[in-house]
């Protein structure tokens, strides 16, 4: 293993989750809406959709609940999978673009066995806030209901990345929105599928900008 590869895994996770705990710990952080839902006091099985750009913020807040997420098979994916596991994640590793079928298989088992599972739909390429159908396959094939959130924070830094990525600022104020269930039925064809992947998509954009009004207000 190369120097800077070692750096990547085997030290930079410890510096990157230690960094969030600290940040973390200044941010005044809720949550709105249908708080029901939220995975602090959702029972499983539970399949949760936010989109890429509020991982940072919503891995910390949701950590050590037994959340089971989607981690891409590339160098990135492993250097995210170590990063997530300390944090109390468990991942099934894949994504809608390579082996898509066998990671939703590895996540359908996990709602079957009763537990949580957590996905960025518009991940981990994109494009930016656009749905990919894989989620919706997934509450089709297991039976268990979409519950999208959504999160802003007041002051924050905007990356240049492909989905914007956010970091929350030190101190600053942070809301997590949750939604409606968006229910699947496993009859679907594809026009309801599409239907279903366009209300994801609608429902979670709403979020957004009432995440984005709450944290101002």
């Amino acid at each position: 293993m190369k120097i800077n590869q070692f750096v990547m895994l085997n030290i930079m996770p410890f510096v990157i989750t230690a960094s969030l705990r600290l940040i973390g710990l200044t941010l005044r952080l809720s949550e709105a809406g249908n708080t029901t839902l939220s995975p602090k006091q959702k029972k499983p099985p539970s399949l949760f959709a936010f989109w890429h750009s509020r991982i940072l913020t919503s891995v910390y807040y949701y950590r050590k609940r037994n959340i089971h997420t989607l981690v891409s098979l590339n160098k990135d994916g492993e250097f995210i999978d170590r990063v997530m596991q300390k944090l109390g994640y468990t991942n099934v590793r894949g994504s809608t673009s390579r082996d898509g079928f066998r990671a939703l298989l590895g996540l359908k088992q996990v709602l079957n066995n009763g537990d949580y599972v957590a996905i960025t739909p518009d991940g981990p390429r994109g494009p930016k806030q656009k749905v990919q159908p894989g989620v919706i396959t997934l509450s089709k094939i297991s039976g268990v209901p979409i519950t999208p959130f959504a999160f802003d924070a007041k002051n924050k830094w905007v990356l240049n990345s492909w989905d914007n990525f956010i970091i929350p600022k030190p101190f600053t104020k942070g809301v997590f929105v949750l939604g409606k269930e968006i229910s699947v039925p496993s009859g679907a064809d594809e026009k309801i599928l599409e239907e279903k992947r366009q209300e994801l998509e609608t429902e979670l954009s709403r979020l957004q900008e009432e995440a984005g009004r709450l944290c101002l207000s």
